[in-house]
């Protein structure tokens, strides 16, 4: 079940803990099959990017980009400290790694898009194919 609420209340209590500060959240209603939720540090801003549906059933994970994320442009990073304290907040949820996402997919190992979805968009990347604005 998607819950925002929970989502929401875990990055406000990691960026308490990672010496962060909210910057906004992004909730996408159409399009983008994540939300995300941006922490500001003083070195930059980071956008936990949380996916709650992959190939039709519920299945939250979570990963870190470079803040602002948009079409084509999202640039995952290493934030070790938020990924941890996320991982301790939202137990149950899959915590990917930038080396994770930036790695090919294997498009058939499930759980990642459907065979349509692999076929038409064709994700280089298991970033791509978790963190996707397909339509």
């Amino acid at each position: 079940m998607r819950d925002e609420k929970a989502f929401r209340k875990a990055c406000y209590e990691a960026a308490r803990r990672t010496r962060g500060q909210v910057a906004g959240f992004v909730s996408y209603k159409t399009g983008p099959n994540f939300d995300q939720g941006e922490i500001a540090y003083r070195h930059r801003t980071a956008a936990v990017l949380w996916t709650w549906e992959l190939d039709g059933e519920v299945r939250n994970g979570l990963g870190i980009a470079e803040a602002p994320v948009g079409w084509g442009s999202t640039t995952f990073v290493d934030e070790p400290g938020l990924l941890a304290v996320l991982g301790e907040l939202l137990p149950g949820y899959r915590l990917y790694t930038r080396a994770e996402l930036e790695q090919p997919i294997d498009l058939s190992a499930p759980p990642w898009v459907s065979d349509g979805h692999a076929k038409h968009w064709r994700p280089d990347t298991l970033g791509e194919a978790l963190f996707n604005f397909w339509d």
